[in-house]
């Protein structure tokens, strides 16, 4: 999210502006300290101009996202 949004030219304080997200949770969402919910990604994505899909798959792609496991998952509801 951070990568897409700099590479727009588009800073914390403005993508509040776009979407009315505090800049605090921006931050932790950006740091990974926050997981967003499908209605707050498409409010990003719109508000840093491009379609939600983009956004997933940048992140996807990140080498610093690691998708959880099925034996992860499945440990946290037992």
């Amino acid at each position: 999210m951070r990568k897409v949004r700099a590479r727009k030219k588009i800073s914390q304080m403005g993508l509040f502006a776009a979407t009315g997200l505090n800049r605090t949770f921006i931050s932790e969402l950006e740091r990974g300290l926050q997981g967003p919910s499908l209605r707050t990604l498409i409010r990003i994505a719109n508000g840093i101009r491009i379609h939600p899909n983009e956004l997933i798959q940048e992140t996807l792609d990140s080498p610093f996202f690691v998708a959880p496991t099925e034996d992860k998952v499945l440990r946290k509801r037992e």
